[in-house]
């Protein structure tokens, strides 16, 4: 990366950004003749000039006196809007499938220029050191990474198996060693509000930290709950499913974090929050994508995406503005440095040609332009990767015998089903009659019931008693003889195996081992789709637009054996996510976990 994206401490410049404002020094870049979008007063600003100096905003107003030369950047704005650069302050880089250089080459062109990742998901499967790693590879490229400390790995602990334990004494190094600047989001909120000592002993890190700490309620109750996890000291949370959830939270003082990913649609339902109350103040609701695919940042662009939804959901443009920049930034506690196009800040500055659209014209982060009409400007530095990054998959080749359920006797038997719900995070608890065939339980496709199978993948981690488990699953659409495996199955990322024929699974299941993680999709005895994911099982090395034709040839595949929803590999890899209601699979079992109530196993067959 070129010494001009060196980001300068502030303290370092505050005498030379005055110098600037006041014309005693050259500026670096001055744009001329904007509209300012100012999300401090929620005004537009006409005939605005902006100085850049070392990265950093030195003045916003009239900028005749400025002083320039031959070396200062000057750009004509031509009446173009100015606002700051967008924050995405809830996501995961791993659900992209890509890493976080060619993640950044990716967004920056869409006018996203701070992200908060929790990489928890690589966490779950390297532990600590994933952290650091990925600190390091976020160092000297044009995107601020503000990196939340993963503290659920595995996320309920003595119910599932990571590859690694991160606990009190890992996330206070984490915070020491400066590789982390907020919480990660807690997931375990049942440990939280029932007072697991261990989730509060982590959380109490965090708090000695001056860390913000960022949360995840999946709960329903909104009143006991909820002021339970907030008084345990969460600021913010992604998990709102209702516009009554996301206005409660912003009542008791949580920053609703309104997603709007690939799969995850909630914005719709919690706008409502905002335009049923015209005149409220707004300063707690933000904008997050939380899991996008390569896909979707290819074809509709990142969090300018969610942007656009929320305008086109009857939200206020300058607001909902004001929900990816200003807002995001004091959830933060970092408005001083970004969130807002004022004297002193970050030099993170769009120039969009509307306020509906937010077509982008140029995308500037720390004063240098990095794209311009949707195009990358600048180089993104692959990083090299220990070997130990590349080769977590820790399984033999499977069987068809793997798969099998065996059951004595030939009475009809009650299950237990987990039922997907498209779009949606959660699953519902079902039960299902089958009738066992040849002494085992099988799949019933006719019946939209495929079968599920969890597999420890990692590397030993002392001695693992349940290496597997095995369920079933509702709402795929599966047709006879297909399958579907990945690696990437929230959060352990265990290997997750769902199909309605047993040797279909093993073979989808022995891609995806061959080729040291990924997805895979067979059908007719055949791989249809397959896309390896070698960093960490969750990543591909490739660039976005390479891995989002595999993300496509994978849909397509899926869509081929049955699977007709949008983005349906990112509805099933929530299947293992062993903190959301009602019903999921970790290797270990069923678990489920109703409102109100401590998660617990329960048994594949009702007795």
């Amino acid at each position: 990366m070129s010494e001009k994206y060196k980001r300068f401490a502030y303290d370092q410049v505050a005498r030379e950004l005055a110098d600037v404002a006041m014309g005693r020094r050259l500026a670096d870049l001055v744009i001329r003749n904007g509209r300012l979008v100012n999300v401090v007063t929620a005004q537009i600003q006409s005939n605005t000039d902006m100085a850049v100096y070392k990265g950093f905003i030195a003045l916003v107003g009239d900028a005749s006196h400025i002083m320039t030369d031959e070396s200062t950047e000057i750009i004509d704005a031509e009446n173009r809007y100015l606002a700051p650069g967008l924050i995405d302050s809830h996501m995961h880089v791993e659900s992209s499938m890509v890493d976080l250089r060619s993640f950044a080459a990716g967004v920056l062109p869409h006018g996203t220029t701070t992200i908060c990742p929790d990489n928890h998901e690589m966490t779950n499967v390297l532990g600590l050191r994933a952290v650091e790693l990925f600190k390091q590879s976020s160092e000297g490229i044009p995107l601020k990474v503000l990196t939340a400390m993963p503290v659920c790995v595995p996320s309920l602990p003595g119910m599932e198996d990571a590859g690694a334990v991160i606990g009190p004494k890992e996330v206070r190094t984490g915070y020491e060693k400066g590789w982390a600047e907020l919480q990660g989001e807690q997931m375990n909120f049942p440990g939280v509000i029932f007072g697991d000592p261990t989730v509060h002993d982590i959380t109490g890190e965090g708090i000695r930290a001056g860390r913000v700490l960022t949360g995840h309620y999946a709960g329903e109750d909104l009143n006991a709950g909820l002021n339970a996890f907030i008084a345990s000291g969460m600021t913010s949370c992604h998990e709102s499913t209702t516009s009554a959830g996301a206005l409660r939270r912003a009542q008791l003082g949580m920053y609703v974090q309104q997603r709007y990913g690939s799969a995850w649609l909630d914005l719709p339902n919690l706008i409502t929050a905002v335009t049923d109350n015209p005149g409220m103040d707004t300063r707690f609701f933000t904008l997050v994508t939380d899991d996008v695919t390569s896909a979707t940042i290819r074809d509709e662009g990142h969090l300018i995406r969610v942007l656009r939804k929320a305008v086109s959901l009857g939200i206020n443009p300058i607001q909902a503005i004001q929900m990816v920049t200003i807002n995001p930034a004091q959830l933060l506690e970092k408005s001083r440095w970004i969130g807002s196009l004022t004297p002193g800040r970050a030099a993170d500055i769009l120039l969009m040609d509307d306020l509906q659209s937010f077509n982008l014209h140029r995308v500037i982060s720390d004063g240098v332009t990095v794209a311009k009409e949707g195009v990358l400007s600048v180089n993104m530095a692959p990083f090299d990767y220990p070997e130990w990054a590349v080769n977590t998959v820790h399984l033999s080749s499977l069987k068809p015998g793997d798969f099998s359920i065996p059951v004595a006797g030939t009475t009809p038997l009650t299950v237990r089903v987990m039922g997907i719900v498209p779009g949606m995070v959660y699953t519902t608890a079902e039960t299902a009659d089958m009738v066992p065939q040849s002494g085992e339980l099988k799949a019933d496709p006719g019946k939209d019931i495929a079968k599920i199978g969890m597999f420890y993948r990692h590397a030993a981690q002392g001695e693992i008693t349940h290496p597997k488990s095995l369920g079933f699953v509702s709402g795929t659409g599966m047709k006879p003889g297909v399958a579907y495996a990945s690696t990437v199955s929230h959060d352990c990322h265990n290997l997750l195996v769902i199909g309605t024929d047993d040797a279909a699974m093993a073979l989808a299941a022995n891609a995806v081992i061959d080729s040291k993680g990924g997805t895979a999709v067979v059908t007719d005895n055949k791989v249809t789709g397959h896309m390896a994911l070698p960093l960490a099982g969750l990543m591909s090395l490739d660039s976005i637009e390479t891995a989002a034709d595999q993300v496509d040839a994978v849909e397509a595949a899926m869509k081929e054996a049955g699977c007709v929803h949008e983005s349906m590999e990112m509805t099933l890899s929530l299947l293992g996510l062993v903190v959301l209601g009602e019903l999921h699979i970790s290797n270990r079992g069923l678990v489920e976990l109703k409102d109100g109530q401590p998660p617990r196993f329960v048994e594949l067959i009702i007795s």
